[in-house]
């Protein structure tokens, strides 16, 4: 009996590395023909990035980039807000944005030593997260785990994407084009969760604050978009998590009148854990 077990155990371990290995191959296409799309624009080349004001020696990003900091008064200092950015908007990726995304994730963390390595440490999970398929509801569709911030001045490509958990609203990875930072990508990104998630609280689909887990680098960015430390109890993973990667626990409430949760919410028994039944 315990033998079988084991047995059963250890094929669904295997069927599981299987899956993860053909999840980053399928990334590892869409991530090529992305390079070409973005090649093809003139993105990606060798003076893409370049921080020269020269805009006839720049790439595509470089003089794109420099532009939008004339438009809008140049970087600002993380934990400034920067004025809210009307021309981004906010959708699901397709399979080729994904791809230009997962190039420029490539290209970033080649490029920069500070950049998050999304393509070497995450790529497989966003491609599971993107292939994901659940069940509509009256708010959002499930299956849209991950969106891109688009910019028309920017060309098709994102230019922040961001990975949602299996609830469909809480960010799990974040992350803005390197040579697009500290520009308001970010925080239009950001912004938009808050109201899908505003939108899902105030029909009792979604609780009425929203929890993240940030990084530390990261704090003073969510409180620009006013999430504050919060208590609550962890759950055992969770604990682990934040141990290891130092994780912060942020929240912001949603509404100021929230509706009374009828009892059978997806998310109450969640909520009751954490913050325990007074709370809930």
């Amino acid at each position: 009996m315990v033998e079988r077990h084991v047995q059963r155990m250890m094929a669904a371990r295997a069927e599981e590395e299987m899956e993860t290995a053909r999840q980053a191959s399928r990334a590892e296409t869409l991530r090529r023909e992305g390079e070409e799309a973005l090649r093809a624009l003139g993105d990606l080349d060798v003076d893409s990035d370049s921080e020269n004001e020269d805009d006839d020696a720049a790439g595509f990003t470089g003089r794109a980039r420099r532009n939008a900091r004339r438009e809008r008064g140049g970087e600002k200092p993380l934990g400034e807000a920067p004025p809210e950015i009307r021309d981004v908007f906010v959708r699901a990726v397709t399979p080729a944005e994904l791809g230009m995304a997962y190039a420029w994730m490539r290209r970033d963390q080649r490029r920069y030593a500070n950049a998050v390595r999304f393509w070497d440490t995450a790529a497989s999970s966003i491609q599971a997260a993107f292939e994901e398929r659940g069940e509509e509801t009256n708010v959002l569709k499930q299956n849209e785990r991950v969106l891109g911030a688009f910019c028309d001045a920017l060309g098709p490509a994102p230019v922040a994407f961001a990975v949602l958990k299996s609830d469909g609203l809480v960010v799990d990875a974040m992350g803005v084009r390197q040579g697009l930072r500290r520009l308001g990508f970010g925080r239009a990104l950001a912004l938009e969760l808050v109201r899908r998630a505003k939108r899902a609280a105030s029909q009792l689909a979604g609780p009425p604050e929203y929890v993240i887990d940030a990084l530390p680098s990261s704090v003073p960015f969510w409180e620009t978009l006013g999430f504050t430390p919060c208590g609550g109890k962890d759950s055992p993973t969770t604990r682990v998590m934040r141990r290891l990667c130092g994780d912060v626990a942020m929240a912001v409430d949603l509404l100021e009148d929230p509706p009374e949760p009828r009892g059978d919410e997806w998310w109450l028994p969640a909520r009751r854990k954490r913050f325990g039944d007074a709370e809930a």
